[in-house]
Order: C-alpha cells, then sequence, then structure tokens
C-alpha cells in the first residue's frame, strides 16, 4: 500500500473494524455478534512481554542507559547489587539456580533462586534497561525486566504499563514517515489487540510475545516523536463489537485482496468484520508498487530439513522427502501443510513461513498464498502478499 493512500484509507476510523491488523500467526479469534464501534477504555494494564521472541538463553547480559539499576532476587524488597551506567552484568542459567557475575568480575556466584528482578532506579530521566546476548547488542525497555530460569535457561519478561508498550510496538508494525491518520489507527489497532490477546502466555509467566506471533514490539529503542504521539492522542481508544473487544488482525501487504479468517482459520467461526475486500476502489489498486506483490525464493531439501528441525512443530526427523499442500482456500491461500520426511507433522502455512523465515531469511516465505515446485534438490516457493493476510494492511 501506498502512502499517498493510506490518508484515504486509515481516516475512515468509523469503518475500522471492517478490518483488522499485521501478522499473527495463529490467533484465537472467536465468534462475534453485531455491532461495532471505537469505545474508550481507562485500563492502566501492566502488561508481561517475553522478549527475544520468548526464547531462553543461556546467557544473557544487562546495563542501564542512565541512571543506578537495581538487581532483586524475585519480589525482594532488598537489592543484592547495583549497577551504574556503563557497567555491564551477565547472567546465566544454572541446574535449578540463577548465577550472577558481577560488572568488572569474571566470577559467577549462584543466587538460589529462579527468578531476578531489574528495576531502575526511579526518577532518572531515559534511565532504562538494557538486555541482549552480548555486551555489544542490548536493547533498552522501559519498565522493569524478570529473568526467569527454564530449564537451563533465562527467559527475558519486560513488565510494562500499556500505553508504554504501545510505544515500542507502532514504530516495529508501521513506519513512523506514514501519515499521522494512519499512526493513529494502527495505534488503536495494536492497543485492541493487546488487550484481547492478555492471558495467551500466562502459563509460562508472561502475557505477550515479542513478534509476530503477537505484535512486533522494539520497547524504547525503536521509539518515534510521531509514532509515541499517535498512542498518546489515542489514549484508551479500543475497537469494539456488541459491546466486546473486536478479534482484530492485520498484516503486511495483501496481493490485490485481503482474506476473510475462514480462508485462514477455518474453524475459528465466522467473524462478520472479518472478510475478505478487495484492495481496488475504482481505479485505484491500493497493493499496486508492494514489495511483496510477486516474490520467489528456493532452498535445498537440506537446508529446508535443517531449518524444520529447529522447531519442535515442525520437526522431521533425519530425512526430509516432500510438503504437501492440504487446504486451500477458495481465494488461494495455504491453510495446511503436511511435511512428510522420517516424521510428518502437519502444520498451518503461516507456522511454515514463521520456521522457514527464521533460518533461510526473514522474508524467505512470506505469506500462505504461495505454491511450490521442484527446483533442482530442492523446492521453489513462488507466491504473493506479506503475512497472514486476513485484516488490515
Amino acid at each position: 500500500m501506498n502512502k499517498a493512500i493510506s490518508i484515504i484509507l486509515f481516516s475512515l476510523a468509523a469503518i475500522f473494524i471492517t478490518t483488522g491488523c499485521h501478522k499473527d500467526s495463529n490467533p484465537a479469534v472467536p465468534p462475534a455478534p453485531a455491532g461495532d464501534s471505537i469505545s474508550i477504555v481507562k485500563r492502566d494494564e501492566m502488561l508481561k512481554i517475553g522478549l527475544l521472541s520468548f526464547t531462553p538463553q543461556k546467557h544473557l547480559y544487562v546495563s542501564i542507559t542512565r541512571g543506578i539499576l537495581k538487581c532483586y532476587i524475585s519480589e525482594s524488597l532488598e537489592p543484592f547489587d547495583e549497577c551504574l551506567s556503563g557497567d555491564t552484568l551477565k547472567f546465566t542459567g544454572g541446574d535449578d539456580t540463577i548465577e550472577y557475575t558481577p560488572a568488572g568480575s569474571d566470577e559467577s556466584r549462584p543466587l538460589s533462586n529462579v527468578l531476578v528482578r531489574l528495576e531502575p532506579v526511579a526518577g532518572v530521566e531515559n534511565g532504562f534497561v538494557r538486555i541482549g546476548t552480548n555486551q555489544q547488542n542490548l536493547r533498552p525497555y522501559r519498565g522493569v525486566i524478570y529473568l526467569k530460569l527454564e530449564g537451563k535457561n533465562l527467559l527475558a519478561i519486560n513488565q510494562v504499563p500499556l500505553e508504554e508498550y504501545l510505544y515500542g510496538v507502532v514504530p516495529a508494525e508501521m513506519d513512523y514517515s506514514w501519515p499521522k491518520e494512519a499512526l493513529k489507527a494502527q495505534a488503536i489497532v495494536s492497543r485492541t489487540f493487546a488487550l484481547f490477546h492478555m492471558p495467551r502466555y500466562e502459563n509460562r509467566g508472561f502475557t505477550l510475545a515479542d513478534d509476530d506471533r503477537s505484535q512486533k514490539y522494539g520497547g524504547y529503542g525503536v521509539e518515534t516523536e510521531p509514532t509515541t504521539n499517535a498512542v498518546i492522542d489515542t489514549t484508551n481508544e479500543v475497537l469494539t463489537y456488541n459491546g466486546k473487544l473486536a478479534a482484530v488482525v492485520f498484516h503486511a501487504e495483501s496481493p490485490t485482496r485481503t482474506a476473510g479468517n475462514l480462508d485462514v482459520w477455518p474453524y475459528s467461526g465466522e467473524i462478520p468484520y472479518l472478510v475478505g475486500v478487495s484492495d481496488v476502489m475504482g481505479i485505484i489498486d491500493f497493493s499496486e508498487g508492494g514489495m511483496f506483490r510477486e516474490w520467489s525464493n528456493s532452498a535445498s531439501f537440506d537446508e529446508i530439513r535443517l531449518a524444520l528441525n529447529r522447531d519442535g512443530e515442525t520437526f522431521v526427523g533425519e530425512y526430509f522427502s516432500a510438503l504437501s499442500l492440504l487446504d486451500i482456500s477458495d481465494n488461494g491461500r495455504i491453510r495446511l501443510v503436511d511435511i512428510l520426511g522420517e516424521k510428518n507433522p502437519v502444520v498451518d502455512a503461516m507456522t511454515l513461513s514463521r520456521v522457514l523465515n527464521r533460518s533461510l531469511g526473514p522474508d524467505f516465505l512470506p505469506s500462505n498464498m504461495f505454491s511450490i515446485a521442484l527446483d533442482g534438490n530442492g523446492y521453489r516457493f513462488t507466491g504473493s502478499g506479506k503475512g497472514h493476510g486476513v485484516g488490515m494492511s
């Protein structure tokens, strides 16, 4: 979608509910009754976001942008250490405990606990926790960071107020240079999405993921003035349908037509406001000039097998022989894929997309609208669009 056209599309706030939003690979979308509106909810929700694609890490490094960072065991009121700006702490997953290496030291010590809380001293402007898997690539985040032991690895969780969370979502989902009304639309939809999906990962101690399994969240480091203003200008505004939060979804780019929810999730039940619509309005083609109007990528059988085996949902075993497209919607979107090999997992197309993209490149298989053909000792994937195709594009 080009920038000029977006002014027309996104300023139609009254009909946002007929669309949705970005790349949630498998949203829980319930049936909904009738009646839509933009509503105000005054809820100062505190969210917990699983960082680093909620993948547990053996080692995590932590610092503070400004001021002092206090380190606590769980919800203790007494810190076990403090970190000054310029210092870096190291935490390591151990046997039934978290190991801690102070700044300037090479010696670690067990903390005799499975949960650490990292909290900036209040009152310091732009004093944010920075965290990452190596000392050279630490990302800053608002709020508090928890390190939770999972097995022998560490899961990083960011506790942050809803509105501050959105400061790091809107610029991650939409270019800050887009028109003001487009950014405000994204803010409203992202706020609705967050509240609708909050309990999704509560069994692991957080509410939302930081990648497109929820919605992208980049923390303080991606914030911009235009996107932050869009969040502020729409504070507490959400989309509702018949008095309840709408099941909004969105994607990056649709190729001439969006999909209905049944095109992608056939068992989700009919949702009247998640229907496919044409990208063409009169003489205007909203998808014209899109980066993903057409795409094609190839990989060898061995490359695909290695990628599939890096995820439990697609694990194929010692050999991989074929992909079979089991279920295709009327508008050409793939619903289910049978992976044939030593194991024979059946997954939805967006799961396959996520797994292959992680290993073969972020846009190797951008959408669920594709075909496959043998290409030497591998497959060529040819398709269009980016994302699942449902809702706002």
